[in-house]
This record gives C-alpha cells, sequence and structure tokens, in this order.
C-alpha cells in the first residue's frame, strides 16, 4: 500500500488547516491515478488510459480491515463540505469553492465513481504534491515546476481519462505522442500525435461546462492548421452536438457544417455526425476546417480497447504512460 511521501506530509500543516495521514495517503492515491502512475494492486497493473477506474480500496492497495479501520471514515468526510479540511492558503485563489466536498460521485466510462476530486481537491494535491512526480515515474507528462497535477490544474477527472484513454491507444498504435503541448495559455490541442508516414493528429477532449467561449478559439487556430488532422472527443453525444450547434451558428469563426443545427443534440449519433463533417469537408456548400473526426470518451474506449489489449498493456514490459 501506498503512502504519500514525507515531503507531503510536511507540506500538509502548512496547506491544511486539519489533515489526517488516511486523507492524505486518498489524495496522494487519487494524485498517482490522475497523473497517470502505473499502480500494481494484487498482481494486476492499473492505469488511467487503460482501465475504468477502479475503487478508492482497490487504488489504496488496502486490506479491508485497513479500509474499515483507518480509511473508511476519511473517505466519508472528504465526501462531506462540513467536514473536508479546509485550506490555509488557497494557490488558486477565487477558483476553488471552501463550501463544496473534496470528493464527489460521476460516472466514467460507463462506472460510477465516488471519489472523483473537485476543485478543492485538486487545488490542495496541486499544492501538496508538487515536484513529487518525477520524470522517471512520468516520463511523458512533462509536468511543470511547482505543480502536483499534470495539465490544468481545474482539469476534471473525467478530462483527464478522456486525455489518457486517447494518448494511450495512439501509443499502442505506434504513433509518437505529446501532451499538453505549447505554453499554457495559449490554444493548443490536448493531445499531439504523429504517425509513422509523418501524419499529425491532435485531440480536443471537450466535456460539459461553462466556458463557451473556449471551443471556438480552439476551432479558430486548429482551422489555421490545415495540414493537420483534429479530433474532438466530447463527454457525450448531446455535448458534442451542442458544441458542432455553436460553431456553426458563431458569428466569429467560419463554420458551416452540413445539416446543422442539430434540433435534438442527444438524438444523433457520432456515425451520423463524422459523416455529416465529411460532407462538410467535400461539399463547397460547408466549410468546417478545425474538425475532422468527433467521438465520445466512452465510444472511443469501448472501441480500440477489447481483453486481449488490456491484457497486453498490463503486463509488467509494458511501458506505456499518459
Amino acid at each position: 500500500m501506498d503512502h504519500a511521501p514525507p515531503e507531503a506530509r510536511r507540506r500538509a500543516d502548512d496547506v491544511l488547516e486539519d489533515w489526517s495521514p488516511p486523507a492524505l495517503a486518498i489524495l496522494w492515491a487519487i494524485a498517482q491515478w490522475y497523473n497517470g502512475a502505473v499502480l500494481e494492486r494484487d498482481n494486476q497493473r492499473y492505469h488511467i488510459g487503460w482501465h475504468r477506474p477502479p475503487d478508492l480500496q482497490t487504488l489504496l492497495g488496502c486490506s479491508d480491515v485497513e479500509w474499515e479501520q483507518q480509511y473508511e471514515a476519511a473517505f466519508t468526510d472528504l465526501q462531506a463540505p462540513t467536514t473536508a479540511p479546509p485550506l490555509v492558503d488557497d494557490r488558486h485563489s477565487g477558483q476553488s469553492e471552501e463550501s463544496q466536498p473534496w470528493l464527489t460521485e460521476q460516472y466514467i466510462l460507463r462506472r460510477k465513481v465516488r471519489w472523483t476530486p473537485t476543485r478543492s481537491a485538486r487545488t490542495a494535491m496541486d499544492t501538496l504534491f508538487a515536484g513529487l512526480f518525477d520524470d522517471d515515474e512520468l516520463p511523458q507528462h512533462q509536468l511543470k515546476p511547482d505543480t502536483g497535477l499534470v495539465g490544468d490544474w481545474d482539469e476534471s477527472l473525467l478530462h483527464r481519462t478522456g486525455v489518457a484513454v486517447v494518448s494511450a491507444i495512439w501509443r499502442q498504435q505506434g504513433r509518437s505522442v505529446e501532451l499538453y503541448p505549447g505554453e499554457q495559455g495559449q490554444a493548443q490541442p490536448d493531445v499531439r500525435s504523429t504517425a509513422l508516414d509523418g501524419a499529425t493528429w491532435e485531440a480536443e477532449v471537450l466535456t460539459d461546462h461553462h466556458d463557451r467561449a473556449m471551443p471556438r478559439t480552439k476551432f479558430a487556430t486548429f482551422a489555421e492548421q490545415p495540414e493537420r488532422q483534429h479530433l474532438w472527443i466530447f463527454e457525450n453525444r448531446r455535448t458534442a452536438f451542442e458544441t458542432l450547434n455553436r460553431l456553426h451558428e458563431a458569428a466569429d469563426v467560419d463554420c458551416q457544417i452540413a445539416n446543422a443545427p442539430f434540433d435534438t443534440p442527444e438524438n444523433y449519433s457520432i456515425q451520423v455526425g463524422n459523416r455529416y463533417l465529411d460532407q462538410s469537408h467535400t461539399d463547397a456548400d460547408y466549410h468546417c476546417p478545425g474538425i475532422d473526426r468527433i467521438d465520445t470518451i466512452t465510444g472511443w474506449y469501448g472501441r480500440h480497447y477489447d481483453d486481449t489489449a488490456r491484457a497486453h498493456l498490463a503486463t509488467p514490459t509494458s511501458t506505456t504512460h499518459s
């Protein structure tokens, strides 16, 4: 069973007003999963890009007795706003909400995950674990200095799962993969991949959120790169077709999609959406240069992974990271 590093325990007094070793161990286990570490549990190798999220006891690697006596109560506290430990100094001031629980429930890859970290938890982990993941553990991550989490600290576990699944599959296909290319603050994709034939694909993962301007900014940037192919991965079909509608109707981007707008976004299949995108690329009446393919996180995972692929990824000789 993994315990939080000594440096994290020393920092906890400065970062948290009240904390316990079991709560810190829970946060450390979640941070490892979030960052893409390969976890060895009961002769099985787990990874965010290969598997559906396990239960928290599996993530911790503890026995039933240890779970009941040490961790279950701490887990319950982290799920309640009134008992989650408040931050002494919020490094992302104005973004975190002290009234929210640190862990909440969310469905990811058709599995209910009861330990999804909220903004408050991600803020704490980003501070507590800064510099504690090195290049030997996570060689593909290129963690920024003084940060404890990969990518944007405000990136949800669902979004991180999408990024990890896309990058792991592309690596299995023999492609080079770069996560979060470019400088922070630039309109860049989540994943950039180059195949052996030199073709470059970029993937953008979009979950349901209130930043309506961001997809337009990403689309405009991608549209200026016709030599690259762009895959957009969405939380679900509704988010996919609502985003296509907004791009189609936006006055500040050049995007005309065949058969858009879509009146009932949740009723359209991904296959139909890709057919309309193909038409938009070949029919002179339409123009959609910033999107070549769409998919959902769950659909991409289901179509590209089978039991054989997962078994291969989980063998000790596999070195995939995401």
